[in-house]
Formats: structure tokens, sequence, C-alpha cells
């Protein structure tokens, strides 16, 4: 059991248990999905860009309200087999405490042209094989405007003004230069390295690039709260940003793996109920 990051454009973090070839999924850690691979590893990893990656991972089961439900099976799959792994997994999950540690300590970053550092995080895997297939495209995307709003940090313009979410990824695309480079990081002790912790870079020398990656990461400050191994500062910091974002709070926060001063996050929750019974 382990937890990883959903990337790219990173949107939060996933609960994972595997059991040979079945896994079970969830984003809330209360609902899953239970997956079963068709192939081994190496297979999957030689798919093309256009197959569809459900078609090797058939849900055979799901968990709803503590309630295991079977799906339809494969032809070519034993379902003895496949209940037998289900209930196993069913058991597991129900049992288990939420959030699971971060497995994904393998991460792909993108690099800054002018000194090699981290610049932003483009991948991350708990599995070491896929250090050695092709690595992913060094080019950084931000989450999309119209899942993710940021307040931008001028008044309204006259002309068009593209989002804070697509001017920061043009920053982050110019500070990688014309020829884009990406390595692989083992990070196991993430709080004290020394990389970005909220997966970006965040020092600017222009004051207007600096209020555009601050907008961004406060607006993401919910999702980034899910993340295990941020440092106490960092925690505290992305707590006062989340203040404002009371349903997101509410409900990311029963995966948050630690939290500084629950007195900010219970202020949301409870806000949120309120605004939810008044609306």
């Amino acid at each position: 059991m382990y937890s990883r990051r959903l990337l790219l454009p990173y949107i939060g973090v996933i609960q994972v248990a595997e059991l040979g070839r079945a896994h079970a999924l969830s984003l809330d850690g209360v609902n899953w999905a239970i997956r079963y691979a068709l192939a081994d590893k190496a297979q999957l990893r030689n798919m093309g860009p256009t197959d569809d990656p459900r078609l090797s991972y058939p849900l055979i089961a799901t968990i709803k309200q503590d309630w295991l439900e079977m799906k339809g099976q494969h032809p070519l799959l034993d379902a003895n087999e496949l209940r037998s792994l289900s209930q196993q997994l069913y058991e597991a999950v129900t049992a288990a405490s939420v959030p699971f540690a971060a497995g994904d300590y393998y991460e792909y970053w993108l690099l800054d042209c002018t000194d090699g550092s981290p610049l932003a995080l483009l991948h991350s895997t708990a599995d070491e094989e896929e250090l050695r297939q092709r690595p992913p495209r060094p080019v950084w995307l931000a989450m999309p405007a119209s899942q993710l709003y940021v307040e931008p940090p001028e008044p309204p313009q006259a002309v068009y003004v593209p989002p804070v979410n697509y001017r920061l990824e043009k920053l982050i695309e110019e500070r990688a230069g014309n020829r884009p480079r990406g390595a692989w990081f083992e990070r196991t002790n993430p709080a004290t390295d020394g990389f970005p912790p909220c997966l970006v870079q965040e020092a600017w020398e222009d004051d207007a690039q600096q209020r555009l990656c601050e907008r961004y990461l406060q607006r993401l400050a919910p999702r980034l709260l899910m993340m295990d191994g941020l440092s106490r500062s960092v925690r505290r910091r992305l707590e006062q940003a989340a203040r404002d974002q009371v349903f997101e709070v509410e409900k990311f926060y029963p995966l948050y793996p630690e939290v500084i001063d629950d007195s900010v996050l219970t202020t949301a929750r409870v806000e949120a109920r309120i605004r939810r019974a008044n609306s």
C-alpha cells in the first residue's frame, strides 16, 4: 500500500493497494476501483501512445460505502481468482488507515537551463524499472484554468490577458531554455533535501513573475497538502493559503498526512458545511 502523485499536471494524490496484478485505487480513501493488469509490467510499458490503458487494466470490482461489488468479468480471466483478489484487497483497504505513505520517491525533474537545478516536477514513480525507460517529455504543464481558476494579481484589463496558469507555464518554459533537459532523482528525505517543495521553483528574480508563481501555488494549496514529506514550515504556509478554499479543504482533508494548525483547517471545514446548508 502506498500513495503517489497524479502528474502531469499535478492534480492530487491517489491511494494504491497492490496484490499481484490487481490494484485498488482511490482518490478519496473511501471509494475504490479495483483493476487487473492483463499483461506484465514490461508489456504494459511498451504500450503505444494511442493505446487505451483501460483495455489493459479492466475494472473488476468497486468498493463503495464499505460494500464490495464485482463487475463484468473478462472472458479470458478466472472469475474465482478475480473474486479472491478483490476480496483480499477489500479486506486490506477497509482495515487500513489512509493516507498511505508516499511510494513514488523516484522523480523526473525539468532542469533550469542556467545551473541545472530542479525547476519543475514532471513525473514520479514507485517503480525503479521506469528509470531505464524512455524519459517523459521535458515540458511542464499547469492545471488547466477551466479546472483551477487562479485570481490574477492585476486588476481587470481592457485587453485579453492569459490566465495565471498558462502564464506560469510560459515562464517555466522560458527558464528551461531552448533545449529543455530533465533528470531522474531518488528522494528519500524530501523535507530536507532542498528540492522545490511545492513541485515548482518558487524563487523568481522579477516581482511580477514571483507573484504569478505565488498565486498559482496558493490556489493549489488544498491539493498540495495531500503530499507526504513536506516540512512543517511549508505545510503551515500551505494551510494558511488553503484557508479560503473551504470546499476543497473539506474534500481533501481526510488525505492530509499531517496537520500543523488544525484550527485553521477546522474553521474552513465548518464554513464549508454552513455555506452548503445555506445555499
